[in-house]
């Protein structure tokens, strides 16, 4: 058996998952279909519906999805049921796991992420697997969403090459699917990127440092379950595992090249997301400079009139001028005419 993966956390049946609240009811869907023919079956986590509706026969795809990998016995007996080994199970109910990809004498396991925007400062994650052994397709979600509806409306209808292939070019569009979400939410977030220097050169408020730091955590974990893909679908182009044919191998090559574009991309953001948070903060010192300039140039024009108050406001008895009949004129003659060099020559200077 081969192997591409971190190390391994183990979870037992019956643990309870910390940190995610499933409300879904678990679910399971049958597709079994061929170029001539289609059938779909649904139920309510009773496998033996299901079970009774799955053939022998090579020529028919069967793609069974299952909703809430929280139903532990669930995802037991099915994985059982089909000859998937322990540890295999282990990696679908952890939702924390790294996406991989693990081939098997008699079949294959990819693990990946699933992302979408959730609102305008997080992404939803889901962990999605898929075991491809044979004409059959296992696919465990943690709840349930329309990341395949396309897909499923495409085998209904008999539109496109995926009722006329075999089961590893469905896996190919399913992945493919989860690639497109990830464009969806890198999207999501180019266009707040495209927005926030605008917004920063008109007043740099304090959430946008918020939003660029929530954007570059997103990036960097759209980038973090990306690689592993790619690198998965590269380990499957070496031509080491039966499952996927070498008719279908061009398809997974493309693939491979559109992450290899995401990753590209995610890293052109990360980048404008720096450029945005030293714009925010250039941007914001150079306001700060402004009003100091301006704070300065006021307290410079004071200080000669406060030295001259000064002078004037000691308490001797012999002044001069105190008994002058033009010395408070004079006085203020003396204040307009130091402020008023003091400001062109700071004007000549370009200071001002």
């Amino acid at each position: 058996m081969s192997r591409f993966r971190l190390q391994r956390k183990t979870i037992e049946p019956g643990i309870q998952f910390v940190g995610q609240q499933f409300l879904d009811s678990p679910a399971i869907q049958l597709f079994r279909f061929s170029e001539q023919s289609f059938a779909e079956f649904s139920s309510e986590a009773d496998f033996d519906v299901i079970k009774t509706n799955i053939t022998d026969t090579e020529n028919e795809v069967h793609w069974i999805n299952i909703h809430g990998i929280h139903d532990m016995p669930l995802v037991h007996r099915i994985a059982e049921w089909f000859g998937i080994d322990r540890l295999i199970i282990q990696d679908i109910v952890d939702t924390n796991q790294r996406p991989k990809v693990e081939v098997h004498p008699e079949h294959l396991f990819v693990s990946v992420k699933s992302l979408l925007p959730a609102n305008q400062h997080s992404i939803d994650t889901e962990q999605i697997s898929f075991i491809l052994k044979g004409n059959v397709i296992l696919s465990f979600q943690e709840k349930k969403g329309d990341h395949f509806e396309h897909i499923r409306t495409r085998i209904r209808e008999g539109k496109g090459r995926v009722r006329k292939s075999k089961a590893d070019y469905l896996l190919y569009l399913l992945l493919d699917a989860i690639t497109g979400n990830c464009y969806t939410t890198l999207t999501n977030m180019e266009m707040q990127l495209d927005m926030l220097p605008e917004k920063i050169m008109e007043e740099p408020k304090p959430e946008y440092i918020a939003t660029l730091e929530a954007i570059k955590r997103n990036l960097f974990a759209l980038r973090k379950a990306v690689v592993p893909i790619k690198e998965a679908i590269l380990f499957t182009e070496k031509g080491q595992t039966i499952q996927i044919k070498s008719q279908t191998l061009p398809y997974f090559s493309d693939l491979k090249d559109q992450l290899m574009q995401l990753i590209d991309e995610a890293d052109i953001n990360l980048t404008r997301a720096e450029g945005s948070t030293n714009l925010f903060f250039s941007y914001q010192g150079h306001r700060m400079n402004e009003v100091m300039k301006v704070l300065t140039i006021v307290a410079t024009i004071f200080i000669p009139i406060t030295f001259i108050a000064g002078i004037y406001g000691m308490n001797f008895e012999q002044f001069p001028e105190l008994s002058w009949k033009y010395g408070y004129p004079a006085f203020w003659g003396v204040v307009l005419v130091a402020a008023s060099g003091m400001l062109f020559y700071f004007r000549r200077k370009k200071w001002l």
